[in-house]
């Protein structure tokens, strides 16, 4: 009511200030001296001669009388292509599209098996593959097939185990085809048993390998690059790594090999600024001395890693949220400047782990498929600071939303919870991040205001430093601006043709579109 009678009291000044008759630029008079300071100097189109521009006055009028504001310059274009464009169209329009961030991803799981394999194989270290599966007792069992560990690994197995076991750079054909696709989830009825109780099994000994994994990220990076994505957070563990001869490297070395790597020119070439998290597995029976060490680790090296995870399904009982009540409240008390992006509500039946992840402190939650379910938690998000890190294609292939186009994102979006899109395991679902813009825009036709949000969301809320984040911000805003200027034309289907897309692996099986070739591996 307040708001209207500003808006009443607005339009009487104006009155004051026009001869009767039609609203037309030639009935606007100077506003009389003794009338200027009835209207703010913040009203649009007010000049310090007094004089009111119309098209002030008409949105004004509009505004007061309920209509609604006129569309973004681009968004009508936007809704022409949107409408009208082929699939490989939009496809290679979304692939052109600015993206932000990608900031939910497994680094492991985020580059394609293929690349894994090329590093390993020319390495110094060397790897050995699982291909046979003799079953001689519980270290057979536990070992998946395809499972790579390094020579002294297998040399500590026992002698049956063993024979099992072929060189990685000797495998046939027919086995390196076969390892690759035991790295993704590329078969009928692969679903998340076969994602977490296997496939993230198999590269074993190559995550605590630091040669592969510190160069595996610039690969991340060029990935994004090609995408139009300016910023990726992704979760990258120092814990763990060894030296070639086998003896355990500290987190201080490990993380000088990292820092190291991405201060080299061709990282710096990938134009994409970076920032890693520690991922603590939430089920591990050390998990609470596992995250102590994390958020010491991560407030002594803040100028890279700025933020902690739990990873690892909920649906297992110590994994629940509620179990890291006490250790989240000391931790915070003890190292306030270490930011929390969690896994919460990854999950097809109705619950309330989003709404108990969110009392450990989370400033992100990761998934949060079933805060549907939850409606007094949706409202306490709504317009709120929390974000929820959507990956469509993730909770597609591990079976928590089978059909996307059920999925709550457009929900939780349209009821002012902050959302954007990310990758989550890319190289495990063979996809990228403009297979999930495909997705959302095709399923739950969302707008040009709505499509550019989610990218900015994924740059406010990331954990990039104030300056970096005000830097990517502003980047971004200039790359969008450049997009809208580039395809705002009537023959934009002959620009969007000019666009070369990757098309991935998943949008060729589930979106019926051509597969092109990944990444080179070099710039």
């Amino acid at each position: 009511m307040q708001e209207r009678g500003q808006i009443e009291k607005l339009l009487e000044n104006v009155k004051l200030c026009r001869s009767p008759g039609p609203l037309h630029p030639g009935n606007l008079y100077p506003i009389p001296p003794r009338r200027r300071n009835f209207l703010p100097t913040a009203l649009p189109g007010y000049r310090k001669s007094g004089r009111v521009r119309f098209a002030a006055l008409s949105l004004l009028l509009a505004f007061a009388s309920g209509a609604n504001p006129p569309p973004p310059p681009f968004a009508q274009r936007f809704e022409q292509i949107r409408d009208t464009a082929t699939p490989d169209e939009l496809y290679r329009f979304l692939w052109a599209l600015p993206k932000g961030g990608d900031i939910h991803n497994h680094h492991e799981y985020s580059v394609p098996p293929e690349e894994w394999l090329r590093l390993a194989e020319r390495g110094s270290t060397k790897y050995l593959v699982r291909t046979g599966l003799s079953l001689c007792g519980p270290a057979a069992a536990e070992l998946p097939q395809f499972v790579t560990l390094r020579t002294a690994t297998v040399q500590a197995l026992p002698a049956c185990v063993q024979k099992d076991f072929t060189p990685l750079t000797t495998l046939t054909p027919p086995q390196r085809a076969a390892w690759l696709s035991a790295l993704r989830l590329d078969q009928p009825g692969e679903g998340r048993d076969e994602f977490f109780h296997r496939l993230v099994l198999r590269t074993a000994d190559l995550e605590s390998d630091p040669a592969l994994v510190t160069e595996l990220i610039v690969y991340q990076l060029r990935q994004a690059a090609a995408e139009n994505i300016v910023y990726l957070e992704t979760q990258a563990d120092p814990r763990g790594f060894v030296r070639p001869d086998g003896s355990p490297m500290p987190w201080s070395e490990s993380a000088a090999l990292f820092r190291r790597r991405l201060a080299q020119p061709d990282a710096i070439a990938a134009g994409v600024a970076a920032r890693l998290q520690v991922a603590v597995l939430r089920f591990s029976p050390s998990a609470e001395q596992s995250l102590a060490d994390a958020f010491r680790f991560v407030h002594q090296s803040r100028d890279l890693w700025v933020g902690v995870n739990l990873v690892g399904r909920e649906d297992i009982p110590a994994g629940r949220a509620t179990r890291f009540t006490a250790a989240f409240r000391d931790l915070r008390r003890r190292y306030p400047d270490v930011r929390l992006s969690l896994h919460a509500g990854e999950s097809d039946h109705p619950g309330s782990e989003v709404r108990d992840t969110l009392a450990l402190g989370a400033e992100r939650i990761g998934h949060a498929t079933n805060l549907i379910s939850d409606p007094t938690t949706m409202r306490r998000l709504s317009g709120g600071r929390t974000l929820i890190e959507v990956s469509l294609v993730s909770n597609h292939l591990l079976g928590y939303v089978p059909d996307p186009a059920r999925h709550p994102f457009p929900h939780y979006l349209r009821a002012g919870i902050p959302v954007c899109l990310n990758t989550d395991d890319r190289g495990a679902y063979d996809s990228n991040l403009t297979d999930e813009y495909f997705l959302a825009l095709t399923h739950f036709h969302l707008s040009w205001p709505e499509l550019v949000q989610l990218g900015r969301d994924s740059l406010k809320y990331s954990f990039a430093e104030p300056a970096l984040k005000s830097a990517l911000l502003a980047r971004y805003e200039r790359n969008i601006a450049s997009f809208q200027a580039r395809f705002d034309t009537p023959a934009w289907r002959a620009e969007i043709r000019s666009v070369q897309p990757i098309v991935s692996g998943y949008a060729a099986r589930f979106l019926s579109l051509p597969r092109h070739d990944m990444i080179s591996p070099r710039n």
